[in-house]
């Protein structure tokens, strides 16, 4: 019996964490990645409270759960900005490469003033060489998490059976994405009035159908993947051991700073949540892959048709295809909440600092900051004045 005694003095913080609608199997792997020795971005604290260090000149020094935790976030904040730091230099390249070589200007982003304008696509080669940019924008910090973090794929991108209803999701998704694509046009439109031109939306117009047809599965099957391994994979799964509640906000506030458009931060950081929600919920990220994909997808549609149909027409199209999703959702939404299958609550494990405290650490990491400037210099580079 006394080893049975010895152990309730025993503080395994990793153990005691669990990860709410996950398998044994994701559970026992997050606490091995997590009480690896050789890894600086676990958070992880076995002790015998009954030992206590002197410290000369400060009395008896106990080890804490805390400091452990202030360890591992500070290295997850400054992996979190060297990763974005990646991203920001494809985009320089991308910006540098498409003027210099193609003679594009911002990066192919199609902007508010050019909805109407009936510009043709641009070649085929520009169009190739900006969704290979497009996607090692993302490819190559998935690479390098996964290099740093050696996090284990079933960890990384869970990808168990869901039992949250896709269709609900999509729906609700539409829904914010309605909003979002009104809010944006009612910006765009308020910033025309003042001669500045934001990016309206990112897509690659190209000339030929082939080079469309292959652009487009590349921007609207491919990259929402990548998109979502980067920020409901990796790092969601990253700070999920200091808090769900918290892993869900920090990595929306990380995507929505890595659009580069002033305009649609807002609307960034709503999609983020309700995806980084969903995927805490389900257990898996292919819901918020999927719904990614439809969410870029009707984006997609309503600014193509934009040269179509001309401005009226186009506002008229945003307004009734939102209506009809605003009606579809209500009813959705009250079949969900009769049988209370829904909650925006995503549940909490424990952590031994508090949130203020976290996002104290934040705005102290140097690489934060050094993202922040190097990300807000980008997002300057890509307004235009009319």
């Amino acid at each position: 019996m006394p080893g049975k005694k010895n152990n309730e003095y025993l503080i395994d913080v990793a153990a005691k964490h669990k990860y709410r609608n996950q398998s044994k199997e994701y559970q026992e792997t997050y606490h091995r990645w997590r009480n690896d020795p050789s890894n600086p971005y676990g958070y992880s604290f076995v002790h015998d409270s009954r030992i206590r260090t002197y410290v000369d000149g400060e009395g008896f020094y106990e080890e804490t759960a805390d400091v452990n935790e202030r360890r591992a976030l500070q290295n997850c904040y400054r992996l979190t900005g060297v990763t974005m730091l990646i991203m920001i230099a494809v985009v320089l390249v991308k910006y540098t490469v498409l003027d210099l070589a193609f003679g594009i200007r911002y990066a192919g982003r199609t902007y508010y003033s050019d909805l109407n304008s009936g510009a043709r696509g641009i070649s085929d080669s520009a169009a190739y060489a900006l969704l290979t940019l497009n996607l090692l924008e993302y490819l190559l910090p998935i690479a390098f998490l996964k290099a740093a973090t050696r996090m284990p794929s079933k960890i990384a991108v869970p990808l168990k059976k869901s039992k949250v209803s896709m269709t609900n999701s999509v729906m609700m998704m539409l829904v914010i994405m309605s909003i979002g694509r009104l809010y944006n046009s009612f910006c765009a439109y308020i910033l025309n009035l003042g001669k500045i031109d934001m990016p309206y939306f990112d897509y690659i117009r190209a000339e030929s159908p082939t080079a469309l047809v292959i652009c487009g599965i590349g921007q609207h099957v491919i990259l929402p993947i990548l998109i979502e391994i980067v920020y409901r994979g990796y790092f969601l799964q990253l700070f999920r051991q200091f808090g769900d509640n918290f892993a869900v906000i920090i990595t929306s506030a990380f995507s929505c700073f890595m659009l580069y458009d002033i305009a649609q931060m807002g609307y960034t950081f709503c999609v983020g949540i309700f995806t980084g929600i969903i995927t805490i919920r389900s257990g898996t990220i292919k819901n918020a892959c999927i719904m990614r994909m439809i969410a870029r997808g009707a984006t997609y549609l309503m600014t193509f048709m934009s040269g179509i149909t001309g401005e009226f027409g186009t506002q008229v199209i945003q307004l009734s295809f939102s209506l009809v999703i605003f009606i579809c959702s209500m009813f959705v939404y009250v079949r969900i909440n009769t049988n209370r299958r829904w909650s925006f609550e995503t549940g909490n494990s424990g952590s031994s600092l508090t949130t203020g405290e976290k996002f104290r650490l934040l705005f102290l990491s140097p690489f934060f900051w050094a993202w922040i400037v190097t990300a807000f210099v980008v997002s300057l580079m890509m307004v235009k004045t009319l």
